[in-house]
């Protein structure tokens, strides 16, 4: 089979590419690459120079696939308009090609911000979808897109992982990094809010096993990890790994709101936009919980990594490449 990969130059799809490169069922993987080629540079992929703008570049890339991965996306902009452009408007142009080109397989990234906080239970597929984030609608309106413009032949897989971590992720990467320098920070008293969590080769497994799913429609998972965690469980056992003792600093959400307004409005004086603004605290001091029953179910999917060996492997590669 030849497959389409977009945001093979990010985590995730890296990862997915990876896998792509030793699975023998696949001859060919082209990807989408921008400018750099990060983590794809020397790997035996078919570059396709081009960004998700250019119908023209888009037509030619996916013409002959068996089956395209859509896992760009951007998670993080002072703007709606930045969002819904990355991930609506470049959906859209994907989809709508795809279809003209008689590419009926297609596994499309999503994520829990588009379904909203959970409330005491893990949210199911069915839960209806209120995103508190910018970056949570964008992907709820995506989806949406999805389900307005698929055709009645094509099979799409929509997955909706919550945090994802692992090698390469430079995110989440800031907890193990203060971790490592003996403080850690907790939002709540460390048993609330809870949190749903799945290491990067699980996703990479949901991914793969969605390509499979050849029925017609458009079919939507979860893929998490195997159970909802504590912030108490996740400090105990990166502190383990690390073999440093460290401060716990438990933080009240109005103050991590107030924390990150500031580093919003101190980070607009150079241009940036922070990796904790105002958008993102929303999220972080309510509950974020799923179940993957659905995926188990229909997919076969299931976690391979406990959380302590997704952290083990995590850290152990930050440290080989001096992150840590």
């Amino acid at each position: 089979m030849k497959a389409f990969v977009t945001g093979g130059t990010g985590f995730i799809g890296s990862h997915l590419v990876d896998a792509l490169l030793e699975n023998d069922d696949y001859t060919e993987v082209r990807c989408l690459i921008r400018n750099n080629p990060k983590w794809l540079k020397g790997k035996n992929i078919t570059s396709v120079k081009g960004d998700l703008d250019d119908i023209s570049t888009l037509r030619e890339a996916v013409r002959g696939v068996d089956v395209i991965f859509h896992i760009a996306g951007r998670v993080k902009a002072p703007t709606y308009k930045q969002l819904e452009h990355a991930n609506v408007g470049s959906t859209e142009n994907l989809l709508r090609i795809a279809q003209k080109e008689g590419i009926t397989n297609m596994v499309i990234l999503s994520s829990l911000a588009a379904t909203g906080p959970s409330n005491g239970e893990p949210v199911t597929e069915d839960a209806p979808m209120e995103p508190i984030s910018m970056y949570g609608r964008s992907k709820k309106e995506m989806e949406e897109r999805i389900h307005a413009l698929a055709n009645e032949e094509v099979s799409i897989t929509i997955l909706r992982p919550p945090a994802v971590y692992g090698p390469r992720e430079d995110q989440i990467y800031s907890f193990f990094k203060m971790v490592d320098k003996r403080i850690c920070p907790i939002i709540g008293d460390g048993k609330k809010p809870k949190i749903s969590m799945v290491y990067v080769g699980d996703v990479v497994q949901g991914i793969l096993k969605g390509a499979k799913q050849k029925e017609a429609g458009v079919h939507t998972y979860f893929i998490s990890g195997e159970e909802v965690y504590t912030w108490n469980k996740i400090r105990d056992i990166t502190t383990k790994i690390l073999g440093k003792k460290n401060i716990p600093i438990y933080l009240k959400p109005g103050l991590v709101q107030k924390i990150a307004g500031a580093l919003e409005k101190a980070s607009s004086f150079f241009g940036i936009y922070p990796v904790l603004n105002r958008d993102k605290a929303k999220e972080m001091i309510l509950e974020w919980t799923c179940t993957s029953e659905k995926a188990q179910r229909e997919l076969g999917y299931k976690p391979q990594y406990s959380l302590e060996e997704g952290i083990s492997r995590t850290i152990h590669w930050y440290q080989r490449h001096h992150w840590l």
